[in-house]
């Protein structure tokens, strides 16, 4: 049975074994004075009393690298341009960050601000549990400056509630040492030269779980659709002819070894198995060099040695990689609201993310993200990822639908239900929640 593994994997720091032990040793954070860091479930609070301040919580899901940068860079940088606000650190786990919100925020606790995966923004506004923003009288300003793809994915019923913090996409890694075996000078641009280049030479796919945040670049590169443009209708589309053709190809590699069942069962290290040349690619997000680079010691240009970073392949006229990331948001139950937009505003901005730019987390800023470091080896392909890449649907309904797609995609690539009848309930019940 493949074990589901979702995007907060490596978001919220559960990074592949090779990480753990040297990111816990080093990179713990030592805290500033304002911080309270949740790891493994346990806390540490290490919370500054004030007098004269004010205190707001942030909570999010920082990887390890993200939250050192974070905690010992950007906070202390916030708090020395308004030193009247205190911002308490709370890092959550990914896995329950969103049941705790809505437990503690619909009884009124809970913190002021939120760093939010983009996909339940719409839930979120939905549940009414958090504040439109676009009142504020600087929005429009700050709103300028942002990635338009990433703004939309603020957006809930004609308001903006999130603010687009920053977003990631994935990206193509091979192990140099196979495509050299296999003479390819040039690694695949399109999903059928991919799917090509495995069946040839037998080498598997890292591919890393059965579920959306994995899968679905593969689906939607293929030539597959989860739905029309603007996420109203999903039958004719989740259940067309390319979709079927689509999730045929997945099932083919699934059968054939080619999408490799040890990745999927957590048996194999998909990090260190491209590295090693045990698998052809994987795919992953810009977190891959950061993080790799502070356990090893590398340098980027040594791991560069080892693979090769290309966009993510995709079929002409189709999308390749989701666009992920968060939004901050303000919760409705804060009781320091200005206070909080001061901080989500001035997190918008070049400095915070240029700060949080070095952990590998791409700005939503343009301003930001228009710095030499966008044009490193290892950013570069994920910029040039962007504009083939696509938004989950904003729907108030996702969390049943990754759920859904999540379950009826492993039926069919293991054969206990026929691809078109299984796509044909699919969609069906997609186009329920969508409605």
């Amino acid at each position: 049975m493949a074990k589901r593994r979702e995007e907060g994997n490596i978001r919220s720091g559960k990074l592949p074994n090779i990480v753990v032990i040297g990111l816990l040793l080093t990179l713990i954070p030592t805290s500033c004075g304002s911080s309270e860091s949740i790891i493994g479930g346990s806390s540490v609070e290490q919370i500054k009393m004030t007098g004269a301040q004010e205190d707001i919580i942030v909570w999010h899901t920082y990887s390890d690298v993200e939250t050192w940068t974070f905690e010992q860079e950007v906070i202390p940088a916030f708090e020395k341009e308004y030193p009247d606000i205190n911002v308490v650190s709370v890092r959550r786990p990914y896995e329950n960050i969103k049941g705790a919100l809505i437990s503690e925020t619909t009884s009124g606790s809970g913190p002021d601000v939120v760093r939010l995966d983009m996909a339940w923004l719409a839930e979120f506004s939905n549940l009414g549990l958090v504040d439109p923003i676009d009142g504020y009288p600087e929005f429009t300003r700050i709103s300028k400056k942002i990635h338009q793809t990433a703004l939309g994915s603020g957006k809930y019923d004609g308001r903006y509630y999130g603010l687009p913090l920053n977003m990631n996409t994935k990206a193509a890694i091979y192990s140099r040492k196979l495509l050299e075996q296999a003479g390819v000078s040039n690694p695949p641009s399109t999903m059928d030269e991919l799917v090509e280049l495995s069946e040839r030479t037998g080498w598997p796919l890292g591919v890393n779980g059965i579920n959306t945040w994995s899968l679905l670049p593969y689906f939607s590169g293929l030539g597959g659709r989860l739905t029309n443009d603007d996420y109203s209708k999903s039958i004719g589309y989740l259940d067309s002819a390319e979709s079927v053709k689509a999730v045929t190809t997945l099932k083919r590699l699934l059968d054939k070894g080619l999408i490799d069942d040890d990745v999927l069962d957590g048996k194999l290290d998909r990090w260190l198995g491209v590295q090693d040349g045990k698998l052809l690619m994987i795919d992953e997000g810009p977190w891959y060099y950061s993080i790799l680079s502070h356990v090893s010691g590398f340098d980027n240009s040594r791991l560069l040695e080892d693979t090769v970073l290309a966009p993510f392949p995709h079929n002409a006229g189709q999308k390749g990689a989701i666009i992920g990331g968060e939004n901050l948001v303000l919760m409705k139950s804060s009781g320091h609201k200005q206070a909080a937009w001061t901080l989500m505003k001035w997190m918008a901005d070049v400095q915070a993310q240029r700060l949080m730019f070095k952990t590998g987390l791409l700005p939503t800023n343009v301003d930001a993200g228009s710095s030499e470091e966008s044009l490193s080896p290892t950013i570069r392909p994920y910029v040039d990822s962007l504009d083939a890449s696509f938004l989950r649907p904003p729907v108030a309904n996702w969390a049943k639908i990754d759920k859904e797609f999540n379950e009826a995609f492993e039926r069919m690539l293991y054969g206990r239900v026929p691809i078109e009848l299984g796509l044909h309930r699919l969609a069906a019940q997609v186009e329920e929640w969508l409605s």
